[in-house]
């Protein structure tokens, strides 16, 4: 009698496995289907740029000065325009970096000034147009001549002509440009 109940409970745990191995959840009432989880896409993250502009110091100042009260009216146009292109071109500032330069006529102490001031008249500028981004001034002097060819050391008006682009004022922009 133990080998025929032993038997029939066999049997039933048998059969009941057998039918519900054919039994499907179609409903989705027992389990929630599978779903394949895509990885979220990644974001472009705009990064900052960083954007050179150089600006002759003949176009902003007359030759030897480098304050505010000196600006040329060219050169207060053309900073306009740099104000207005930055207010336009870009979504943030996160700072600008104003460097002034000379030529190399004159001492190195005097040109690093006349450099310094004339970075501190374009920050100035800038701030009195609106620009309240992180502004910061130094001076290259005449230490970074971009020419290389103008011969002779006494300030004649054809050495000042081809000194001219070494007197000039350097703007690093960075920031996120609008698209």
């Amino acid at each position: 009698m133990k080998k025929a109940l032993k038997f029939s409970l066999l049997l039933s745990v048998l059969l009941t496995t057998t039918a519900c191995g054919s039994l499907q959840d179609v409903n989705h009432k027992w389990f929630p289907p599978e779903t394949i989880v895509e990885p979220a896409p990644k974001l472009a993250v705009a990064q900052p740029t960083t954007e050179r502009i150089d600006l002759a110091a003949d176009v902003l100042f007359e030759f030897n000065k480098a304050t505010a009260h000196d600006l040329l009216p060219a050169g207060k146009d053309t900073l306009d325009k740099l104000i207005k292109s930055v207010a336009t071109g870009y979504s943030s500032v996160d700072k600008i970096n104003v460097v002034g330069y000379t030529d190399r006529l004159g001492s190195e102490s005097y040109n690093h000034k006349l450099g310094l001031e004339r970075a501190k008249a374009v920050q100035e500028y800038l701030r009195a147009g609106g620009v309240t981004s992180e502004i910061t001034v130094s001076s290259r002097g005449g230490q970074e001549p971009v020419t290389t060819d103008c011969i002779g050391n006494k300030a004649t008006p054809s050495l000042k002509a081809c000194l001219q682009p070494d007197r000039r004022v350097t703007l690093d922009i960075t920031g996120l440009k609008k698209r």
